[in-house]
């Protein structure tokens, strides 16, 4: 997501309401029974420490997802991590989320993203997209291959709206573009029934908005290359009847877009959203503000009537003593030193 880039993923740390005041049915955090998901659940996203994570430390992760009624977790796999070499591969900590996620009852969303430093053009970042899409895809192929009697839904990379995560390019709907159209043929020549999603789109303003991005994907074909597309409707810090850089009504003016692009019929994964509690000078809210924001939009999605499932950002904060930067307190359910957190209690009084 891109609320500050504090909150990057992987290396570089180590990774509407259009009324004000107009009241979403469900939200109300004091009454389990009022809780509102989608018809598709709800779950988790972790992004880049579950690449540097102890599997202690996952599982106990995964455990609390699973108590707190969550039927799936979005599994980063990270090209530059897992295929440092060509042709050398390193499935280790892909492997232990994916069946540590299955053993649980839970679904996994793969994420295929970020380029090792073989594949990118000299000087670019793990974030730049690959100098040949063909090679992007050849790894997609393989991934599906390896977890395809696993995994079958597979989001194609993360932000690329946004100059951080992919590469800094001036011009990146194409790129991206081409790297859609490459992996999805690639996917479904081994997969012919996956779900193929389009990256969760940041909430931006100005040329980066979800809106322009997508349209652009459109004029530039990408219509018949994915199966659903993904939005990242982040409210923080005001909520959802703010609705502070359009987090929520992005996600409909998108709708709209793919309504009139013939595409009416496929879903909307939510596949990152959730709010920091850190320091309000940082960004932060409180924990039952966290919790307020969360359940108001997983019943936003769960009423919208196109949401695919809806990812909270994430399950544990990095370190809760860390007050002054919101990159260390996204977690929903623990604080760093396990103990639980107020949308922890909200969420598994519903499940």
């Amino acid at each position: 997501m891109h609320i500050a880039l504090s909150r990057i993923i992987g290396r570089a740390m180590a990774v509407t309401l259009l009324t004000a005041g107009m009241s979403v049915p469900g939200t109300h955090i004091g009454n389990a029974e009022a809780l509102l998901v989608p018809t598709d659940g709800y779950g988790f996203s972790v992004g880049g420490p579950m690449t540097w994570m102890s599997d202690v430390d996952a599982d106990r992760e995964l455990d609390a997802a699973a108590r707190a009624g969550a039927t799936w977790i979005r599994v980063l796999i990270s090209w530059d991590r897992v295929e440092p070499m060509p042709g050398a591969f390193d499935w280790g900590y892909v492997d232990h989320w994916i069946n540590g996620t299955r053993a649980r009852g839970m679904k996994v969303l793969g994420v295929i993203a970020y380029t090792p430093d073989w594949a990118r053009l000299p000087g670019s970042d793990f974030t730049a997209p690959p100098a040949d899409p063909a090679l992007f895809a050849s790894f997609a192929s393989t991934v599906a291959q390896r977890y395809g009697d696993r995994v079958s839904n597979w989001e194609i990379w993360n932000e690329p709206n946004v100059p951080y995560f992919f590469g800094y390019l001036e011009d990146r709907a194409a790129p991206y573009t081409d790297l859609l159209k490459a992996a999805y043929p690639a996917i479904k020549s081994v997969q012919p029934h996956s779900t193929v999603v389009v990256a969760g789109m940041s909430r931006a303003d100005g040329p980066d908005a979800p809106p322009v991005f997508i349209n652009e994907m459109y004029a530039l074909g990408a219509k018949g290359s994915f199966d659903a597309l993904a939005m990242h409707p982040y409210v923080t810090p005001t909520g959802l009847p703010a609705d502070e850089l359009n987090g929520w009504s992005d996600v409909e003016r998108v709708r709209q877009i793919m309504v009139d692009n013939g595409d009416a019929d496929k879903k909307i994964w939510m596949t990152e959203f959730g709010a920091p509690t850190s320091e309000p000078s940082a960004g932060g809210v409180s924990q039952e503000e966290q919790a307020k924001q969360i359940t108001d939009v997983l019943a936003k999605a769960a009423t919208s009537g196109f949401s695919g499932p809806a990812f909270i950002y994430s399950i544990r904060d990095e370190n809760t003593a860390i007050r002054d930067n919101d990159y260390y307190n996204w977690g929903a359910l623990l604080t760093s030193d396990w103990q639980p957190k107020f949308t922890s209690n909200v969420l598994r009084k519903r499940s």
